[in-house]
């Protein structure tokens, strides 16, 4: 028997919530599949969070998203007698009545009390889930302490208000006890409040975030170095806690030690090595600033990275295609004038119209779609509109001299 729960639900627990490796979170599928087959409810719990998605681990743990394997072994969960299951399904809005009725528990006040014990006798994962009933006031439910029973409004707000505060004790000691995940809630609670209860305090969110990054965790290095790279004098130093993020494998933070090499403020420009990191970072298909940046470096070819406008566009239509627009402009000059794709210019109308931003590439292409009718009705004077507005833009200016206003105010071709 392990310290908190069996030997395979502690040792889960450890290598899923207490590091950030993904081998070694790969491996407890296995065992802890075998102790809930076997009547575990602990183990089927965590077993549901594992199939919950990446907001209930590190994101890059390598766990399938499954629906029904979550409802499968939540329901285990409270079925096998775990507390902790009890007071992850209400979290999750699935302890029904019906559920409810068939655990094996008084009470949801005897489920806490459980989990409450280890919490208090030093379990960090239960820690952090009696921080989350307090966070999100599920305390109300387990101790029936509903506005009925207080003698007036106030008295009721004044409860909730000191329950949202009881929970930054218990996210403090799990998250300094080393489970970074457990720093989640309580950066949100300082950062944003809670309407009517706690007004927000980002001096403080700043405080977690340093405390995440000195502690180690890569997600909370990433997020406070790139905080410090905003600031004047600091930037060294957010690209030294980015860069410690990006090597533990946290993915995104490869965005900020690319873009740092390619502008060469912080550091010596080194347009190659920037390069190298979107490539990291790419292998996270949801890092789409890598994708854009690397895309932008293609579409370029400047600084020694050889111009490769297929691969720039295969770029471009993966972050468009998540409904990000930041290469719109270049993605559709590659469609207007068949760089690395097939020729259409009626595609590229439409992206540079999604585009919500100036730019010279974007009125220069929409300049020349309208003044010589590509995929449009010709419409000079429309077209010289745009053409001026990317007047900075030399392709824009030379295209501008093929046409002329007419003593009519009519533009007409050369």
């Amino acid at each position: 028997m392990g310290k908190y729960f069996s030997d395979a639900v502690d040792q889960a627990i450890e290598d899923i919530y207490y590091c950030y490796d993904k081998e070694r979170a790969a491996r407890t599928i296995e065992p802890l599949t075998a102790a809930a087959e076997a009547g575990d409810g602990d183990a089927s719990y965590i077993l549901s969070r594992c199939y919950s998605g990446p907001q209930y681990s590190w994101r890059y743990h390598p766990f399938e998203v499954d629906d029904d394997k979550v409802e499968e072994y939540v329901r285990k969960s409270i079925l096998q007698g775990s507390a902790m299951g009890v007071l992850g399904a209400m979290r999750c809005g699935m302890l029904t009545p019906e559920m409810q009725e068939k655990m094996p528990f008084e009470s949801l006040k005897e489920a806490w009390d459980i989990v409450y014990k280890k919490a208090q006798d030093g379990c960090l994962f239960c820690q952090n889930m009696i921080g989350n009933t307090y966070f999100w006031l599920d305390i109300v439910k387990i101790e029936a302490r509903f506005p009925e029973t207080f003698p007036s409004k106030e008295a009721f707000g004044a409860y909730l208000r000191e329950s949202t505060l009881a929970c930054i004790p218990w996210f403090l000691k799990a998250f300094q006890g080393g489970m970074g995940f457990a720093g989640k809630n309580i950066h949100h609670l300082y950062q944003s409040g809670e309407e009517g209860l706690v007004e927000p305090q980002p001096a403080k969110a700043m405080e977690i975030a340093k405390l995440g990054a000195d502690l180690g965790y890569p997600d909370w290095e990433k997020m406070y170095g790139t905080e410090l790279l905003k600031q004047a004098g600091r930037e060294a130093e957010g690209l030294h806690y980015c860069e410690s993020a990006a090597g533990k494998g946290e993915l995104t933070a490869w965005y900020q030690v690319g873009n740092a090499y390619q502008t060469g403020k912080v550091v010596r420009k080194d347009v190659l090595y920037a390069m190298s990191c979107y490539e990291k970072g790419m292998a996270d298909p949801e890092n789409l600033g890598c994708f854009n940046k690397a895309g932008e470096l293609l579409f370029l070819g400047q600084d020694g990275i050889g111009q490769d406008y297929a691969r720039a566009v295969k770029l471009f239509e993966h972050t468009y295609s998540e409904g990000n627009h930041w290469g719109n402009d270049m993605l559709g000059i590659c469609y207007l004038y068949g760089y690395g794709c097939e020729k259409n210019p009626s595609l590229a109308k439409k992206v540079f119209e999604e585009a919500d931003y100036s730019s010279d590439l974007k009125y220069y292409g929409l300049g020349m779609i309208y003044a010589e009718g590509m995929g449009v009705q010709e419409d000079i004077k429309k077209g010289v509109e745009y053409l001026q507005k990317a007047k900075n833009y030399t392709p824009a200016k030379e295209a501008i001299l093929n046409y002329k206003k007419t003593l009519f105010g009519k533009w007409v071709r050369r």
